[in-house]
């Protein structure tokens, strides 16, 4: 009798407790003592076969701002620009924690970028901005790379009827066209790409004939992963998903290591070279990340008990982990989405075409300062990163004090975000959201702002300079120089796991390349 009086007691404090900060939060739908709205989310993810499809489902009926409650943690969903420029702009300073997944914790220690919060995360994120400015992202010196890596980016590889070489100087590639009539270009081409001018910055190296299959495994290794990167992977303790679901923890486990051993091989045999005397960086002009890391180490060691103690090769092992994964992954996936759009809509090709004509006269390449000029093509890119929205389920930021705005009152030590997926689909800022249509950036210049693919505020993408100059560079050289059509059938690059929190599309189509 005792027993169930405490329980009872137990269960209307739990209820009481719950409304009570459910009437400060955003709407949602009601939840439960203990698991909140978890049996809701699921039921919805699965009726809708994906969770960016429940995430807008909960929007629709809700507004751009609800909450979710993952067990007993409210978590609010931001689906308005201006909305997300309020929270995570204007009180950016209160928010920009990161709700660590237990499994990425436990692997990383809080090291790196992705998975750290606090005083470290601050100073590795100051310190990547300020490499990545040396070594001229965003200028003409990593237009130079990624040049370099665009002409130099063809291999062999079996087409239909003929053998299609995929990385040779473009003059050969021209060869090669110019024998065949076209050539064959599968997602590879756009993995090898992006992956080898991500690795030149990082560690100095591009990918070539014999370290290209190393790459490759990795690659395929960690999209096995991608099946484990959803809401319930990435939220139960380490200790369950190791004794109930060892696989599922191993192929995370295993899809990092490799990446994290791939990654700090070359940084772990620079510093030998810099101890014995071998290598020597140009405190000016440094090669790579590494170069600037180990500088910005050894001089922080001399400063003896004042320097900062966060700069250890441990620590390099990750923020180069973390800094492959980001800078890969979305990229690359982004280039082969947005040519599968583009052969789709021939149409927009030819007036993106047209537009680069008239700016170089056909007689050079497109560089980064051409940018202001190709309205079109920066149209073009920006629907294309709409569509594309890599990330399902955002990050989740923890603030750190009560933020309000637009009448609610979101305290602190809740967990909020900006639903990018859901927010790229509200009809109310993009008009027929389901239509491929650049133009309307053109219509409303206003748009190229609010679509975020890699973030807001002071949690938002570290590399987002680089992949910028990537996706212009690429798109824009690519569509200058040859004629670009489908393969076969093209696939409808729907989600091949939309229960996943990234976006993972099908990867099978390809493409005939043809000399202009």
């Amino acid at each position: 009798m005792i027993a169930a009086i405490l329980l009872t007691i137990v269960f209307i404090f739990l209820v009481f407790n719950l409304f009570r900060r459910t009437g400060r939060l955003p709407p949602g739908p009601t939840p439960l003592p203990l698991i909140g709205n978890i049996h809701q989310l699921a039921y919805q993810v699965w009726r809708r076969k994906g969770i960016v499809a429940a995430l807008n489902y909960y929007r629709k009926k809700y507004g751009n701002v609800y909450t979710i409650w993952l067990g007993p943690m409210p978590t609010v969903s931001i689906t308005n620009y201006d909305m997300a420029h309020d929270v995570f702009i204007k009180n950016g300073k209160k928010c920009y924690d990161r709700q660590l997944a237990p499994i990425l914790e436990h692997m990383t220690g809080g090291l790196g970028l992705l998975a750290a919060n606090g005083e470290n995360w601050a100073e590795m994120r100051r310190f990547t901005l300020l490499a990545f400015r040396r070594m001229g992202v965003g200028s003409g010196l990593i237009e130079k790379r990624i040049m370099n890596e665009l002409n130099g980016r063809f291999k062999h590889l079996q087409g239909s009827n003929f053998i299609v070489v995929l990385i040779l100087r473009c003059s050969e590639l021209d060869a090669e066209i110019a024998k065949n009539g076209k050539v064959i270009v599968p997602v590879d081409f756009f993995d090898l790409t992006v992956g080898s001018v991500i690795n030149s910055v990082l560690v100095g190296k591009r990918f070539d004939e014999n370290t290209k299959d190393e790459f490759l495994t990795i690659k395929k290794l960690f999209d096995a992963s991608t099946e484990t990167f959803n809401l319930f992977d990435l939220n139960v303790p380490v200790w369950l998903l190791k004794w109930f679901f060892p696989s599922r923890f191993q192929l995370t486990w295993d899809a990092r290591h490799n990446i994290l051993n791939h990654v700090s091989k070359e940084a772990f045999e620079r510093l030998k070279q810099l101890d014995s005397g071998k290598h020597d960086i140009d405190s000016k002009e440094p090669n790579d990340l590494v170069d600037c890391f180990l500088l910005k180490m050894r001089e922080e060691r001399e400063k003896g008990p004042d320097g900062h103690t966060g700069y250890t090769m441990e620590a390099l092992k990750f923020v180069l982990h973390d800094l492959w994964l980001a800078g890969q992954g979305t990229t690359a996936t982004t280039l082969y989405v947005g040519f599968m759009k583009l052969v789709n809509h021939p149409d927009v090709m030819l007036r993106i075409r047209e537009e680069l004509i008239r700016i170089t006269q056909n007689s050079r390449d497109l560089t980064l300062q051409d940018r202001p000029k190709t309205p079109f093509l920066n149209a073009t890119i920006a629907e294309i990163q709409r569509f594309t929205s890599v990330l399902n389920v955002n990050f989740w930021r923890i603030n750190h004090e009560t933020i309000k705005f637009k009448g609610y009152e979101i305290e602190s030590g809740c967990m909020l975000t900006a639903q990018v997926g859901a927010l790229h689909v509200n009809e109310e800022l993009f008009e027929n959201p389901e239509k491929f249509d650049p133009e309307r950036f053109m219509r409303n210049e206003k748009l190229l702002q609010q679509t975020i693919p890699f973030g807001i505020g002071k949690r938002s993408c570290v590399g987002e300079q680089l992949a910028r100059s990537e996706l212009y560079l690429v798109f824009g050289n690519l569509l200058l120089r040859y004629d670009v059509k489908a393969h076969g059938a093209t696939p409808t690059n729907e989600d091949v796991f939309p229960y996943s929190s990234a976006k993972l599309p099908d990867t099978t189509g390809k493409f005939e390349f043809a000399k202009l």
